[in-house]
């Protein structure tokens, strides 16, 4: 059904933009994700298009009219892909056709954006393999009796987020830090932990809240790192949803631009669904705003432990991705990646894992306090030594000094042993 849908979406598509006769494809690229392999082509213009599927073998095919291909175009570079190779050829003058030979049927997708930033046109396919979404969707109804915690690492895929002066990309940092947290969360023994999106590829800000609703998620952390015009201003800031409006300036700037996302990542805004129910009830909505505050304020009195604070009370701005989610919410601003020492640091490993630690710290703390939260399982102020840790990387994680933990433990040597009990402060 889907591919009818396609086929009739593109051919209005074709009919409103005219094309142009010097629109040059500059070249593309595939993001994949758990639920979808994602081809974006850039051009010059507004394309005159039509895309079309074919079988034996399964093939879906892109035929650019009034078109010259400026550089080759390459596959996915994965196996886990449903697309197996991209080939390019010239069916006739003027005409450029774009052949994606498959592994099996597909349902697919097709829009054009306009310039965004720092992108110019392009064309946007997004691929699904019906089955493996089946599958996936069994997997993940099997909810455990847990408490679920719903990481959120911001932007990803075409949306690079903010940019820092050396190139450091916030979707990567924010990755990161999410999946340190996730791992630090699934140790616990009482909490579990997942992901909106788990490699680069882009989730869009509803498809996030969607996620975390269908998965009866407990509390949902969204994880990014600010910008600023002012390339001085640093420090981390939590944020919460705001009833009325922004509560600084800043958050008022930073909503505006992480609402954005949608335009930089790719989102077909035609083909958007009614805004998932915006109004909540009074009650309800009241007290997901006290416990978010409530979360957030752990969190904060974590983070400047590991580093300067640029607002010291919890924020709040209206973030898509708080909105609409029922349950405590915070988004979570790390650091300025726009700042020169704080770029530098967002993008150092070991840092990354202490901001981790004060969040997973600060959930934890707000866990203790929380009647949906079973109690905790571990031996309070002791760690037991995982594979692969080191006294440098507990001590980011529990918030103190490779010296202090020496100390504490009487320690002569930075060699550890799996399953070694190690004394940790308790604060």
């Amino acid at each position: 059904m889907k591919k009818l849908v396609g086929l009739l979406l593109i051919t209005a598509l074709s009919v409103a933009n005219p094309g142009h006769a010097d629109l040059k494809i500059k070249g593309g690229r595939f993001w994949h994700g758990p639920q979808k392999t994602r081809m974006v082509i850039d051009m010059s213009d507004a394309p005159n298009f039509e895309v079309f599927s074919l079988t034996d073998p399964d093939r879906l095919v892109i035929d650019l009219a009034q078109a010259t291909l400026g550089r080759p175009l390459t596959g996915p570079g994965t196996q886990k892909s449903p697309v197996v190779q991209v080939r390019t050829g010239q069916p006739k003058q003027g005409v450029v056709r774009i052949v994606l030979d498959l592994d099996g049927p597909v349902e697919y997708q097709v829009f054009a954006l306009k310039p965004s930033p720092p992108y110019e046109h392009r064309l946007v396919l997004d691929i699904f393999a019906a089955q493996r979404a089946a599958t996936r969707q069994v997997a993940q109804a099997n909810r455990k009796d847990d408490y679920l915690v719903i990481l959120d690492p911001g932007h990803g895929g075409e949306d690079p987020g903010a940019i820092g002066g050396r190139g450091t990309r916030e979707k990567h940092v924010a990755l990161g830090i999410a999946r340190r947290l996730e791992r630090m969360i699934n140790r616990d023994g009482r909490m579990r932990a997942q992901l909106t999106r788990s490699g680069d590829y882009y989730v869009t800000l509803r498809g996030r809240v969607k996620f975390a609703m269908k998965q009866k998620a407990d509390a949902f952390i969204s994880v990014h790192a600010d910008a600023a015009q002012r390339r001085a201003a640093r420090g981390s800031s939590v944020y919460i949803l705001s009833k009325k409006g922004a509560s600084s300036e800043m958050g008022k700037w930073l909503a505006k631009r992480e609402n954005a996302s949608d335009l930089a990542g790719g989102v077909d805004i035609g083909g958007q669904e009614p805004a998932i129910q915006k109004a909540l009830l009074d009650m309800g909505l009241d007290w997901k705003v006290k416990e978010s505050k409530v979360l957030a304020r752990r969190i904060l009195n974590e983070m400047q432990k590991v580093g300067r604070l640029h607002s010291k009370r919890v924020e709040q701005a209206a973030f898509v991705v708080l909105k609409s989610v029922d349950i405590p919410a915070v988004l979570v601003e790390t650091g300025f990646i726009t700042n020169r020492a704080e770029e530098k640091a967002l993008a150092n490993t070991l840092h990354q894992e202490r901001l981790a630690g004060a969040i997973f710290r600060g959930l934890s703390r707000y866990c203790d306090a929380d009647p949906r939260c079973p109690p905790s399982r571990g031996e309070k102020g002791v760690y037991v030594v995982r594979p692969g840790d080191s006294l440098s990387l507990i001590a980011a994680r529990v918030g103190s000094t490779v010296a202090a933990l020496r100390e504490l433990n009487g320690l002569h040597s930075d060699v550890l042993k799996v399953g070694q009990k190690i004394r940790v402060p308790n604060a």
